[in-house]
């Protein structure tokens, strides 16, 4: 949203505290604290976790408070397929009455500033303010969630926006759009932007929404502040004092972790300017509610820069390609490792093929294994949760309170060659191969004919991402 020019200055002087926003949140009774500085070790059962409860830390470098008000089962993950894009569409709208009705200026006059988004599972109103103004913050943003109204002219100025925003989205956001397609089209995860749901959403669909936002029935905070934990809890008693229950219920639905349907190819047309071919090799393997050790294991042997198998094979000792890269990544609850790669077109045909082998027989590829052994001697795996801030260690508690990820004792450490292997061989098949190509068509179309004829080709127009 809006930036003002007091926080920002602030927000230079704290970068510890920019939000590192991953997935959303949850709760259930009474204000609880949980103000630890370290992460507990122990994965927390979500049924435990009460309702409006804060999770907290103490930060004294800055006298800075940060509080995001979770409406946990707000998110994209609730709405119709014919309702894609209402909880973003709603969570601008706020913002904008926000803003037309002059609680942003209070705002800013206090040195605070306001952002509203909506994620898979979550709507979040965050508030960023000087601490010794965070009473009257709170108010005004109180103020501000109880007494909302809109309009038909505010629903079609921001559908006009929106769109817009689609289109701009479709111009930088063009990998990211693909690799959603094609999730959507084969795991059938969400699709990010549909401009035909985004015209058809109407007043009475942004009405009921947010009615059902009050009345969510898990709300729950984070706050990052130099104050003291009671303090923000007194503060923030008024927000949830007499609130009625009876909006969203949370629902974590665990996505499929077997793709398997069958490789699949999806190549982009009206490329065929292009000098270099992009391509990407998606390998679903879990989703959030899973380890996440050996895919983030395989993805630091591969690696995202000159010290992975990928920059070592393909382009010192092939020399096809100049930066390969594998990362793991997330999309609506399901991780999947991203492999990716853009020859030039003279170089495309022997890379395609031979980075298609290469995920094949990884399984059995001896400098994998020894990469493998190499990675634990050096520790660089090693996750320290003292290196954390206090904003990352928040976030993390947090994630995993919601998804009660599994802790292993030991952690990477842990991880045995048999369970790698297992993974690899279940994960790393043909039929769990779901690649992307943006390049000239017809030459692309030839080299998978030629030498993957069992793969199942997509042809798309760029306008589907966002249609």
């Amino acid at each position: 949203m809006k930036g003002c020019p007091i926080m920002n200055k602030f927000q230079r002087i704290l970068p510890g505290l920019v939000l590192c926003y991953m997935c959303s949140l949850l709760f259930t009774s009474p204000i609880c604290l949980s103000a630890k500085e370290e992460a507990p070790q122990a994965s927390i059962d979500r049924a435990e976790i009460p309702n409006h409860h804060i999770f907290y830390r103490n930060d004294k470098r800055a006298p800075l408070t940060k509080i995001e008000i979770v409406f946990l089962g707000a998110g994209r993950n609730q709405e119709q397929p014919s309702q894609n894009g209402l909880a973003v569409t709603v969570s601008k709208l706020i913002w904008e009455a926000a803003k037309k009705h002059g609680y942003i200026d209070q705002l800013a006059m206090l040195g605070a500033e306001l952002d509203i988004f909506a994620d898979a599972t979550s709507l979040t109103i965050s508030v960023y303010t000087l601490s010794r103004n965070c009473s009257k913050t709170i108010k005004i943003v109180h103020t501000l969630i109880d007494n909302l109204a809109f309009s038909e002219s505010d629903l079609k100025e921001m559908k006009k926006r929106e769109a817009n925003n689609y289109q701009n989205y479709l111009q930088g956001n063009i990998s990211t759009l693909m690799i959603n397609f094609a999730l959507s089209q084969t795991i059938k995860i969400k699709k990010l932007r549909s401009l035909k749901t985004l015209k058809n959403l109407s007043l009475e669909n942004i009405k009921q929404y947010y009615d059902q936002l009050l009345k969510t029935d898990i709300v729950f905070f984070k706050v990052v502040s130099n104050l003291d934990s009671t303090e923000v809890a007194k503060l923030l008693h008024p927000i949830i004092k007499e609130r009625q229950t009876g909006g969203f219920v949370h629902s974590l639905a665990h996505s499929a972790t077997d793709h398997h349907s069958g490789p699949s190819a999806f190549v982009f047309k009206n490329y065929s300017h292009l000098k270099n071919v992009f391509c990407h090799w998606l390998i679903p393997c879990g989703s959030i509610y899973g380890e996440d050790y050996i895919p983030t294991m395989i993805s630091s042997i591969l690696g995202d820069g000159d010290q992975g198998l990928l920059h070592q094979y393909f382009r010192e000792e092939l020399g096809l390609v100049y930066g390969p890269s594998c990362e793991v990544k997330l999309a609506e609850g399901v991780l999947f490792l991203n492999i990716h790669a853009d020859p030039q077109i003279h170089n495309s045909e022997e890379l395609i093929v031979k980075m298609s082998d290469f995920i094949r027989e990884l399984p059995d590829n001896p400098r994998f294994w020894k990469a493998l052994k190499e990675l634990r001697e050096s520790g660089n795996i090693t996750y320290d949760r003292g290196q954390l801030t206090p904003q990352k260690s928040l976030d993390s508690e947090v994630n995993r309170a919601i998804y009660n990820t599994p802790i292993r004792k030991g952690g990477y450490d842990s991880v045995t060659d048999a369970e790698v292997r297992a993974f690899l061989e279940k994960f790393f098949v043909p039929q769990n191969m779901i690649m992307i190509f943006v390049g000239p068509q017809d030459r692309i179309i030839d080299i998978l004919n030629k030498h993957l004829p069992d793969v199942d080709i997509r042809v798309h127009n760029v306008k589907e991402l966002i249609e």
